[in-house]
């Protein structure tokens, strides 16, 4: 037992100085090792160099720049914003009120105000970039502040490793659009050829019948956005024959009206139509109060969130029972009273045969 522990006493005492060589070594190594240096990568690049912004709305320009393998964070701010004729266009970086979100919008709020309550006020350039990600966000102005137009800007993306510039960035500034889908070209502002999206149609229809019993196609509803005033943020809807006589709206027998939802793709749910539902004394309109915009995530996704609902009806038809119904999918941009009136170009058949 005392061999053996004399025996592994030895061992270390010669080990100690070759340990101690080694970890010398090693220290001199590391210290030969130059300290890793910032990227900056000559591919890095804007995948577009247009953004098409729309005026009375927030337009945010997602996953826009391709940074390659340059070491994060980088760091992207705008220069030299100008005008058509290069004329330098300062008002495009004036400050203005804009809403951000301090959480998430779920989808599953009870109230206008319980959504609003998820915003607060931040002043923010119109025309702003998101610092470490290179984002373009145009927000929302009138015509007014930003006449519509082609603008020019540049962006500087920086990190330690050194800078570039990307020049003469395009921004095409469009007119309004106050609902959609849009009837009017936002360049002219002329309503487009009604075969060409002059008039809106129905999204979709089923077991939509006249009285000859043919089956009238989505095509043959026409759809249209009225504003009717400012005094608060409603969508109300209303139905008429060929002769453009009113539909009741008790011929959709079987529409829930107080579960009226629509699928949202930004919050991945199904979001309520609307809040305080009511109608008029004949039941012929009935309106709902809506934020704005109209869903709440439409002007910052690309036109990907629009509202899509049914009116569901039921009818005999000689001795078999159809369901049916008529979808409309729209969005609605500019506050106010709003009416959706939808009008068929056959006289459609609800009773039972």
């Amino acid at each position: 037992m005392q061999k053996r522990t004399t025996r592994e006493l030895r061992r270390l005492f010669f080990a100690a100085p070759l340990l101690a060589l080694l970890a010398g070594v090693s220290g001199c190594y590391k210290n030969l090792i130059p300290d890793e240096k910032d990227h900056l990568s000559n591919n890095m690049n804007y995948t577009t160099e247009t953004f098409v912004a729309t005026l009375g709305e927030n337009n945010a320009f997602i996953n826009v720049f391709n940074a390659d393998y340059s070491t994060q964070p980088l760091t992207f701010t705008i220069e030299n914003v100008r005008s058509g004729d290069k004329s330098p266009a300062p008002q495009l970086r004036a400050l203005v009120d804009t809403r951000q979100w301090k959480t998430w919008y779920s989808g599953n709020e009870k109230s206008i105000q319980e959504i609003y309550d998820k915003t607060f006020t931040a002043k923010r350039p119109i025309l702003d970039i998101r610092e470490n990600s290179g984002e373009i966000i145009f927000w929302n102005v009138d015509s007014l502040t930003v006449p519509y137009g082609v603008y020019y800007f540049d962006v500087r993306v920086k990190n330690n490793g050194g800078e570039r510039l990307f020049s003469n960035l395009i921004l095409d500034l469009r007119r309004p659009h106050p609902f959609e889908p849009y009837t009017h070209d936002d360049i002219t502002g002329i309503q487009k050829p009604l075969t060409s999206g002059g008039v809106v149609k129905a999204h979709d229809t089923r077991n939509v019948r006249d009285y000859m019993q043919r089956v009238l196609p989505k095509d043959s509803v026409d759809v249209f956005f009225v504003k009717t005033g400012n005094a608060a943020n409603t969508v109300s809807f209303r139905f008429f024959n060929r002769d453009s006589s009113v539909i009741p709206l008790t011929v959709f027998d079987v529409q829930r009206w107080d579960s009226m939802y629509y699928y949202s793709p930004m919050a991945n749910t199904q979001v309520e139509f609307g809040f305080n539902r009511r109608f008029d004394t004949d039941s012929t309109i009935v309106t709902y109060d809506i934020p704005n915009p109209f869903p709440v995530l439409t002007d910052v996704s690309g036109g990907l969130d629009m509202a899509t609902v049914y009116f569901d009806f039921k009818r005999v038809n000689f001795g078999r029972q159809e369901l049916g119904f008529v979808a409309l999918k729209f969005a609605i941009l500019e506050p106010g009273e709003w009416t959706i009136a939808v009008k068929f170009r056959q006289t459609p058949k609800f009773e039972d045969d």
